[in-house]
Formats: structure tokens, C-alpha cells, sequence
């Protein structure tokens, strides 16, 4: 096992080697991110799952299917900060953020963890170093600054419209000049600021996957032909909402960055996706036709490379930001275990599988490793090229997650979790002042959180302790069982030193208002809100199932 001081950044930066790793005649690899949205592994046919993903399947079969994967956070923004920056989202110092938190405060890990044109994201050093960068798909990691006029629709206007098709193009220069200034990229195309369900105009609340993928096509198309190596980072919507079968009934020509006439040859045809619907009673018919489309958006992708003859300088990594509910926003398993690819014929073994713990902030510092850029740069992630080359080697020796005001350690076996409420928030409990317990984020009647609370009974427990191999749905809180108190300060200890990394307090010690009955009869009250205020819930998601049948 690597040991943690060697693998995790502390106060001295990441040096990487200026030696290439190269693909022929001294040529840098490409180098692919494919992102989707809340992602669940049981999703893909690779992990076992239900739907069909022969593309991903193929994928994972050329290449590295990875089993124990972690996000950095189980939302969008976070998820995306730490992907982009190699660095836990604790470490944003973003105005907003440090605004929100000051330092003499603890912060909470939400939506919040912008990226600016401060930061050394991933692009931006490779940009540096002779790379072509570009970024299709979701952004949702930034703010628009103040002052940007953008674009105003109403919620009913035709998109057919040629003055609507104007604003769309509009819309879609400004936003992709902004997620160039902020993320550091040299090309954004078909760009999603936010969720698609988001946007002011109705016609644009659905998935448009046709037009992601025709944006990335075109880019490794640009960058086969100016022979520089690049950097494609395709951030897709599946599986999050809106439903995905709405798609089926629109015509997608008409993107939210105005009619685009050749989109529908980038996608899947609609009728196979409703055959394939029909075909499967009874499943979860929004997670089917995203999954469809997913993995037709990686089929194109490899596709396109095998066409260009670039396959074989070309390192893929594909992932997903989190996983899905109960465990969204949560630092639950649920919420942070993700599906993870890596795929480089010739240079990665193929068919194989690696058992090491990983987490997404190593991706970062690994390609700058394969394209052998030096950087002063700091990172709490490590470079796992070594994993791909070797996937029987041992990985990270802990994994470290944040989400709203929980913090966790696990060692692979067991878990520990801390949640702690702001002191002033516990204060505000104990005087009476709130007729309600605080979640995990401290919203009240927070979506994710409130289906949360209802799967996982030691939800609004300051300690728990889980035994992962036995426990693995994180049912069965040990943390005030003797027989596991020797194992508790083993990981209490762990994530206190993590913790003392941070700028930010977080007090390990337990509040003794949380240890008494008046607190539980918050969590009580709070327990029978339910979830029937949630809308999206049964629509988009279909009856949770937690633990398993």
C-alpha cells in the first residue's frame, strides 16, 4: 500500500516530469474526458448493469474498468472543480466562496465551488505546453460576472423564430467565452451553463445530446488536422434530469445554440430508442434513454478517432461526476462511487480490471503526466499512470470526501463520517429557534437531502462508522459499539489530519445538544416532512430501492 504522505498533496507542490510520454515520432498523446451526470455504475453493462452499453462496454474491454472509483463530492459543481484543478473543492477561493466561509468559519461543500481565470485548471496548463483545448457539454462550474447582459427569453417563445434563433446564438458566444476566460480553454462549444431543465426558454429543457457530440466530433476533427496534441473535455447530461424521453418527441435541430440542420447524423435515432423502450417494460424509462444516448455519445467519439487514424495517441478517460440519489450530496457510498474508464491501445493493458482505490482528483496530475508537462502547480491528487500501466498495483491508502457539512474517511473497509453542523446553527437548535433539524447542507427541505435522510437511518448522527465490507449500503452505524472503538479513533485520527490541511475549522468534537432528546425530536420532525414536495422525484428517478431487493 502507498503510503498516505507519499501519495497525497500536503504543503510542497507536485513536480512533474518534463519527459514526454509520447505516441511516435516523439508526438504527445491526446488526451479525452468523458464526464456524464450522476452516474450510477449499476447503469452500464460493464459493471453488471441492466441497461445496454456496448460501446462503453467496448471501452472498458480495450482498456481499464476501474471498481473502486471516488468522487471528490457527490454534486455537479464541486465534482467539476476538483476534475478540473486536481484539488479538493475545500480549497476554492473563488470570491463567492471565500465570501460565504471566511477562514475563522466552517464552509460547507454545495454548488459553490466556482472556477475562475485564477485557477491553473487542467487546460490552462496544457494550453501552456502546445496543447489544443477544448470543452463541449456541461459547465455548471462557474458564475457570470456582474454586469453580463444576458440574453432574455420567454418561457413559450418558438425557437423556430429567427429573432429567438438569434438570441440563442448569442447566448451561446457569450457562454462560451466565459467558460474559455474561466477554465482556460482555447474552444467551447455546445455549452450548458447550468442543468438543461435551468433555461429560460421551454423549448431548450431537454436533453440535446446530438448536439454535444457534433461539437466534440468537429473539435478532434480540428485537432487531427493541425496535428497538435489536444485536450477534449465532454462534460454530457446523462443521467440527471429533465426526463429523457422528452427528447424523443422534439426536434433537436433547434439547440440552444440555434437550428443546427446535420445534427441529427451525431445521434441516435429516436425510433430505436423508443423500440428499445417498448422492449423493456417496466424499467426506468428516463434512465434507459439517457443511458442510450450516452453511450452512443461515446461510440461517435471513438468512432471519429478510429476514422482520423488517431486512436492509438489518444488516452480516454471516461467517469462521472457522482453518483445518484439516496446518496447525492451526501458522503455516502452511494453518492461518491463512480464508474471510471481508462482506455490507450497500445500503451494500457486491455480487458482489465483494477481494484485500487482512485479518485477523481488524480486525473489531473495523471495527464500532465502522460503529456509530460512540468508545473509548480499543487494538487491533492497523484498521478495514476502507474495503475494503468500495472492495474494489480495498490492505490490510494485513504479516500477523502467532502459534501455540505460532513467530512469522511474511508480506508476501503471501513468508513468513518462526521457531521457538524455550523456551531452557530446548533446554538440556533438549542434555543428553539428552528422547528427543524439541519441536514447534511443545512437547507431545509433540500431535494437530495430529504431523500437521503429517508435511506440512510444514522443520517443526522454527528459520528458513524461503517463497516464497508459487511455493510456496504451504509445501514449499520458502529460508531457507539466498544467492540469498533479502537477502529473509530483510528479514522477519527485519519480525518482530523486531513482536516488540519485546511484553512477552514472543522470541529471533530460532538456537540452534547446533538446527543439528547430534544435533537431527536427535531430529526423526528423533520423525518415526517417526506419527500411528496420534491416533484421530479417518481418521474424522473422511479420508486429508490434502499438497501437493494
Amino acid at each position: 500500500m502507498i503510503g498516505r504522505r507519499q501519495f497525497l498533496r500536503r504543503s510542497a507542490a507536485l513536480a512533474l516530469s518534463a519527459a514526454s510520454l509520447s505516441c511516435g515520432q516523439g508526438r504527445k498523446p491526446n488526451i479525452i474526458i468523458l464526464f456524464s451526470d450522476e452516474l450510477s455504475l449499476d447503469d452500464l453493462g460493464c459493471y453488471g448493469g441492466d441497461y445496454p452499453t456496448p460501446h462503453l462496454d467496448a471501452l472498458a474491454a480495450g482498456g481499464v474498468l476501474f471498481t473502486r472509483a471516488y468522487s471528490a463530492a457527490s454534486m455537479c459543481t464541486p465534482s467539476r472543480y476538483s476534475l478540473l484543478t486536481g484539488r479538493y473543492p475545500g480549497r476554492c477561493r473563488h470570491p463567492g466562496f471565500v465570501n460565504a466561509f471566511p477562514e475563522n468559519v466552517p464552509y460547507s461543500i454545495a454548488w459553490n465551488t466556482f472556477i475562475d481565470a485564477s485557477v491553473p485548471t487542467l487546460a490552462r496548463i496544457l494550453s501552456r505546453s502546445g496543447y489544443m483545448t477544448g470543452m463541449v457539454g456541461k459547465w455548471h462550474a462557474g458564475r457570470l460576472p456582474a454586469g453580463i447582459d444576458r440574453p432574455a427569453f420567454k418561457t413559450d417563445e418558438n425557437p423556430a423564430d429567427p429573432d429567438v434563433d438569434a438570441r440563442l446564438r448569442a447566448e451561446q458566444t457569450l457562454l462560451a467565452a466565459r467558460v474559455m476566460e474561466q477554465g482556460g480553454f482555447d474552444y467551447a462549444g455546445s455549452v450548458i451553463w447550468e442543468n438543461n431543465d435551468n433555461h429560460a426558454l421551454e423549448a431548450m429543457r431537454v436533453h440535446n445530446f446530438p448536439w454535444i457530440t457534433r461539437s466534440a466530433v468537429k473539435f478532434i476533427e480540428r485537432g487531427a488536422a493541425t496535428g497538435a496534441p489536444f485536450l477534449l473535455y465532454a462534460a454530457t447530461t446523462a443521467v440527471h434530469g429533465p426526463n429523457h424521453t422528452l427528447s424523443l418527441e422534439r426536434d433537436l435541430r433547434y439547440t440552444p445554440g440555434g437550428r443546427i440542420d446535420d445534427v441529427a447524423g451525431y445521434g441516435v435515432d429516436p425510433e430505436e430508442i423508443r423500440r428499445m423502450l417498448d422492449q423493456r417494460p417496466g424499467v426506468n424509462r428516463h434512465r434507459l434513454a439517457g443511458v442510450a444516448d450516452l453511450d452512443a455519445h461515446v461510440g461517435r467519439i471513438v468512432s471519429a478517432l478510429h476514422r482520423l487514424g488517431i486512436e492509438k495517441e489518444t488516452l480516454i478517460f471516461f467517469l462521472s461526476d457522482h453518483n445518484i440519489e439516496p446518496g447525492k450530496a451526501t458522503a455516502y457510498e452511494k453518492g461518491v462511487r463512480i464508474p471510471m474508464i481508462a482506455h490507450w491501445p497500445g500503451v494500457i493493458p486491455a480487458g482489465r480490471t483494477c481494484g485500487a482505490m482512485v479518485q477523481s482528483i488524480d486525473l489531473m496530475p495523471t495527464a500532465l503526466e502522460v503529456a509530460g508537462t512540468g508545473t509548480a502547480a499543487t494538487f491533492d491528487g497523484r498521478s495514476i499512470y502507474p495503475l494503468l500501466r500495472r492495474p494489480e498495483l495498490s492505490g490510494r491508502e485513504w479516500i477523502y470526501i467532502e459534501s455540505g457539512y460532513t467530512r469522511a474517511v474511508t480506508d476501503g473497509r471501513f468508513k468513518y463520517l462526521a457531521f457538524r453542523p455550523p456551531p452557530d446553527v446548533v446554538q440556533r437548535m438549542e434555543r428553539g429557534e428552528l422547528d427543524y433539524a439541519a441536514n447534511h447542507l443545512n437547507v431545509f427541505k433540500q431535494a437530495h437531502s430529504s431523500i437521503a435522510m429517508e435511506h440512510y437511518p444514522a443520517y443526522f448522527q454527528p459520528d458513524q462508522l461503517y463497516d464497508l465490507q459487511v455493510d456496504p449500503y451504509e445501514q449499520h452505524n458502529l460508531a457507539a459499539d466498544p467492540a469498533f472503538a479502537s477502529v473509530l479513533e483510528k479514522l477519527r485520527g485519519e480525518l482530523a489530519r486531513f482536516l488540519a490541511d485546511f484553512n477552514h475549522p472543522f470541529d471533530l468534537s460532538v456537540p452534547e445538544y446533538m446527543l439528547g432528546r430534544e435533537y431527536q425530536i427535531l430529526v423526528r420532525r423533520t423525518l415526517a416532512v417526506g419527500t411528496g414536495h420534491i416533484p421530479w422525484l417518481r418521474r424522473d428517478h422511479g420508486r429508490i430501492v434502499w438497501p437493494p431487493e
